[in-house]
């Protein structure tokens, strides 16, 4: 993941840059047709930013329930390319200021909870065992992060993700399916 925090360099006086994290998690996907689907998953990632002119970061942790609908089509070669959209509801585990001085932890400023709408697209490649997905995703959060009053700035998350998936079908697993084949 590489996030930021919008109007952060604002609210804190500083120059901010965007921080590169990680993301991993669980995925679910419910299709209804061959071309439309919902895709929920639990995610565990970080976030943040870094400070562009001193050695220091806010680093944050979340764990993220995004709800998305996926829409597929034939392109490129590929069984399934896709566009999706949604929503996405994390709270924050884990969060801190970082820099030479130390680490200190964020504080009751900020917000535990971040809400928002997440927009992407990716492909499948289906093997004999499962199914190797890129997903390409953008997360706009809604809720200001910060909730001081300080100035007219809103504090909102801003991230950009790519994950590699593998998927396989769990009901293959249950004895009465694993017959069958």
């Amino acid at each position: 993941s590489y996030s930021t925090i919008s109007n952060y360099s604002d609210f804190m006086g500083l120059e901010v840059k965007s921080k590169l994290g990680y993301q991993f998690g669980a995925v679910g996907e419910f299709g209804f047709t061959s071309k439309f689907s919902i895709q929920s998953e639990l995610l565990f990632y970080s976030r943040g930013v870094k400070y562009e002119n001193i050695d220091g970061e806010v680093k944050m942790n979340y764990i993220g329930l995004p709800l998305l609908a996926k829409y597929a089509f034939k392109a490129f070669g590929l069984t399934k390319v896709y566009a999706m959209g949604g929503t996405f509801t994390d709270v924050r585990t884990k969060g801190e200021f970082v820099d030479p001085a130390g680490t200190s932890p964020l504080g009751s400023g900020f917000k535990k909870y971040d809400w928002g709408f997440s927009f992407g697209c990716g492909a499948e490649y289906p093997t004999e065992k499962g199914i190797w997905g890129l997903d390409f995703r953008y997360n706009l959060g809604m809720t200001d992060l910060h909730s001081g009053e300080v100035g007219d700035y809103k504090t909102r998350s801003r991230s950009f993700g790519l994950a590699l998936t593998y998927m396989y079908d769990l009901t293959k697993l249950l004895p009465k399916n694993r017959k069958k084949e």
